[in-house]
């Protein structure tokens, strides 16, 4: 059977820069070993979701062929899935990120710390909140970390906004959640609010465990040790995406009759694969890019000898874009054609198999946040024939009519 890798380049997309020449990171980058996979090839320009800018959840489940708009509860029960938390129906699972407040704005949104560090604070946490619900607090990668509520006085509604602001989150009829980013317009720190009724005891909930919660961090030895080193000081956390419905996605093995892997490090793209039913490869990710890119690139090789389809996730070029350095994204994409798609080159029959590479949504290097631009994909497959270059200016004027939008590209790959 012929094999198939997507890999999805987390942020990849961007608008163009002057200092680079008045083109995009992808456009600027030097992709040498590409070329080989651009002999065979058609592009797509799809939107994700609209005139919405997607968050990365939304973004990766519509290039995995799951419409957001149909499936998507929140984020936090992928996010607490890919932190192997377990979340059920009924509970409360939310996506949290360590920040700073200075007298109530909005000082930094993200305060990166070491693996040690998140999971002292998280121990610091489960230990000595007391809230009127049991939960399970648990470390992530970098700045995140997943929340769970298991059981309150009364039933949890995911109804609530997010206290991040940057995020905002929208409902629909069928039971959708769906988290926008959005420009940082006002610094001032809001409380979650209830946006049905029902949801107002979680509300409360959720406003008391951030005040126990930074009241904590404040107190820990972490913060202490930050504080003597003259680190960034986390002393604030926010809540985003609060889900409590299992979103239940179609297995993907029984969809498309393929067996697929997934090499990806982050948990919100771990637990996104483990729904769709994927097997996940063991990944970690690695502070050293080129260290996690051979590891990554050695790990989908293998899996190509026992899966039909592997789903790769790479996620620095958005951690980078929205740090506003641009010349280390455009570096990015270089080692990941240098060592990824090198290998891929190498391990994959180019004579049948099919390699897709796209994103889950643009993210400006300038603006320092996720946008609503169309996503350029690539779709190599010896049915095609040669393009030049892969960049967002090409696939916007040379590409297949039928991908409109990121939820038809898995079909049109599947049907190849």
């Amino acid at each position: 059977m012929a094999k198939t890798v997507f890999i999805i380049v987390d942020g990849m997309a961007d608008l163009p820069i002057k200092r680079l020449k008045n083109e995009t990171p992808l456009e600027y980058a030097i992709k040498t070993n590409l070329y080989k996979f651009l002999k065979h090839s058609e592009f797509a320009y799809p939107s994700v979701l609209g005139k919405l800018a997607p968050q990365s959840d939304s973004g990766v489940m519509a290039d995995l062929g799951y419409d957001p708009f149909k499936y998507s509860t929140g984020r936090g029960w992928f996010e607490c899935l890919g932190l192997g938390m377990q979340p059920k129906d009924g509970e409360l699972s939310i996506r949290v990120n360590f920040g700073s407040v200075v007298k109530g704005k909005l000082k930094d949104v993200r305060i990166y710390m070491s693996k040690e560090e998140l999971e002292e604070l998280s121990n610091e946490i489960n230990k000595k909140v007391k809230v009127s619900a049991d939960f399970d607090f648990k470390a992530g990668e970098g700045y995140r970390a997943g929340l769970v509520f298991r059981s309150g006085k009364k039933d949890f509604s995911s109804f609530v906004s997010n206290n991040e602001p940057g995020y905002t989150a929208k409902f629909f009829d069928n039971g959708v959640k769906l988290s926008f980013a959005t420009a940082v317009k006002d610094r001032k720190i809001h409380k979650i609010k209830a946006v049905r009724k029902e949801a107002e005891y979680t509300a409360s909930l959720l406003n008391d465990f951030v005040s126990k919660a930074s009241a904590v961090i404040k107190n820990s030895r972490v913060y202490r040790e930050r504080k003597k080193r003259g680190l960034e000081l986390p002393d604030y956390i926010f809540l985003r995406d609060a889900a409590s419905k299992d979103p239940k996605l179609p297995d993907i093995n029984d969809k498309y009759g393929k067996k697929w892997a997934a090499v990806a490090g982050m948990p919100l793209e771990k637990g996104i694969a483990t729904a769709a039913g994927m097997t996940l490869v063991d990944t970690a990710e690695d502070k050293d890019i080129k260290t996690d890119f051979y590891d990554k690139a050695e790990k989908t090789a293998r899996a190509l000898s026992k899966f039909d389809a592997v789903y790769l996730h790479i996620k620095q070029t958005d951690a980078v874009s929205h740090l506003g350095k641009f010349r280390d994204k455009y570096a990015i994409i270089e080692n990941i054609d240098k060592i990824i798609i090198s290998k891929l080159a190498g391990a994959m029959d180019l004579g049948k198999d099919t390699l897709i590479m796209t994103c889950d949504h643009a993210t400006s290097s300038e603006l320092k946040r996720h946008i609503n631009s169309n996503i350029p994909v690539m779709i190599s497959n010896s049915k095609f024939g040669f393009h030049g270059n892969f960049s967002e200016r090409v696939c916007s004027k040379e590409h297949i009519k039928e991908i409109k939008r990121a939820v038809d590209i898995m079909p049109f790959v599947m049907s190849l």
